[in-house]
């Protein structure tokens, strides 16, 4: 059992408060099929949801299939119909072994409609059938053609991964989404099939009042992780143990689990930039790069500190890390709507060549952040509702001295607001934190 003094510390928490589960505002996912329906008049688009799981691990429904609906339940479909102006959603008929064992699941039916607000909800089995009846007046069909993705994928991850495995002489396997192009061809013979993924990367690119208030929660939530983690760390931990404090907070807090891997690098290990083992055991005078977020009610956040393991900056850490800072300072000062990331990457880079790092900053500036921490769409000027990651870095592998700061940032009307502020980034503030008394002490009392 945990001893009083961490049940203590736990009370004593402000807590966030987060709705994880109760009723849910489907107008948003109705909104969305609407404007779907005017990008595609005269046609229809289908989706295949993700399937259940191969073992007993949580189900996470793709991103697209759930912008769309806010619907949970493996195996499912979406027909979008463009002509008739309506939406179908089929669904896997009652398993009444599967309830006995996992609990009750969304089935066709009353409940169902009344659920999603979805006009008609029926078995799966009738898919095709539906397809069928609406063969004969389609010249195409949208349907999206990149790979599948949730929370921790990025287009190019996923591309890259279909390829590989696709093109391996002993794998071979086209992706799911390929397979399903296939058989959605064979069974409409002549109609062609249209990739619906740039339609709905745009659609998802600027986010909605819902979208946006829970990018705000997921934020916070990060940002309460990172803190906590910053707080506790001391030499002697591993890497590992910080992250572990991290995901504590955000599952605590109402996450359902993480956005990635943690990041937590530390010595050589901050300059690699996606590192992942976090095996190495942290030590007096190293820097820690902590790159985590959480993944709440399937909205990311992506935050990265950089800060002292024994609390206080080296001349030379804080040096570096106050050039990096103000890098990152100047291209978020500089957002608001009709700039792009180029200006943000001139701006960052601008400062660090300046002070001689410019070459030791090896990646972009930023990308979106939504559903998937690296989202999709196009690298457009930026307008109300955008939210990107702004994340300058720099790495000097021959001192094993790394240091990026990230934050998840909005573009509203007049600016931005950094929707991950929460968590210190001044070496001051950083500094102060780590004298507080943290988690991993109350554990030890």
């Amino acid at each position: 059992m945990l001893k009083m003094t961490l049940r203590a510390f736990l009370v004593g928490c402000v807590f966030l408060q987060v709705v994880v589960c109760g009723s849910e505002d489907n107008s948003y996912y109705a909104a969305r099929r609407e404007a779907l329906m005017r990008k595609i008049e005269g046609s229809i688009a289908v989706l295949r949801g993700a399937p259940d799981t191969r073992g007993y691990t949580a189900f996470r429904l793709d991103n697209n299939f759930y912008c769309l609906t806010g619907v949970e339940t493996p195996d499912a479909f979406l027909l979008v119909d463009g002509i008739r102006h309506r939406s179908m959603l089929f669904l896997p008929q009652r398993d009444k072994e599967v309830e006995h064992w996992e609990g009750p699941r969304l089935y066709p039916g009353p409940d169902a409609h009344k659920s999603t607000g979805i006009e008609e909800v029926l078995e799966s089995s009738r898919f095709g059938d539906e397809l069928e009846k609406r063969r004969s007046t389609l010249k195409f069909v949208y349907t999206p053609l990149s790979p599948v993705e949730t929370a921790a994928a990025s287009r190019a991850r996923t591309l890259h991964f279909e390829s590989v495995r696709q093109n391996g002489p002993w794998d071979g396997r086209i992706s799911r989404a390929a397979a399903f192009e296939q058989n959605l061809q064979s069974n409409l013979k002549s109609v062609a099939i249209r990739d619906l993924s740039p339609i709905l990367d745009e659609m998802r690119r600027v986010k909605d009042a819902q979208e946006i208030e829970r990018l705000r929660n997921s934020g916070r939530i990060g940002a309460l992780g990172l803190k906590e983690a910053i707080r506790s760390a001391r030499p002697g931990m591993y890497e590992c143990q910080v992250a572990a404090l991290a995901q504590f907070v955000f599952l605590w807090r109402g996450a359902s689990g993480h956005a990635f891997f943690p990041i937590v690098g530390s010595c050589p290990n901050s300059c690699f930039l996606h590192y992942s083992e976090n095996g190495r055991k942290m030590e007096s005078g190293d820097i820690a790069v902590i790159d985590f977020g959480p993944d709440y009610r399937y909205y990311e956040s992506d935050i990265t500190r950089t800060f002292p393991v024994s609390g206080k900056y080296s001349e030379e850490q804080a040096r570096v890390y106050q050039i990096v800072l103000d890098s990152q300072k100047a291209a978020i000062e500089r957002i608001r709507p009709g700039t792009s990331f180029g200006d943000l990457a001139d701006i960052a880079r601008e400062v660090l060549d300046r002070r001689g790092y410019a070459r030791y900053m090896t990646h972009a500036i930023g990308h979106y952040v939504g559903m998937s921490t690296n989202d999709g769409g196009n690298p457009e000027r930026f307008e109300p509702g955008v939210v990107i990651a702004v994340e300058p870095g720099v790495y000097m592998s021959d001192k094993n001295l790394g240091i990026r700061i990230e934050d998840t940032v909005l573009v509203t009307r007049d600016g931005c607001e950094i929707l991950t502020k929460e968590v210190p980034k001044e070496i001051v503030d950083i500094e102060k934190l780590m004298t507080e008394r943290g988690m991993t002490e109350a554990i030890r009392d």
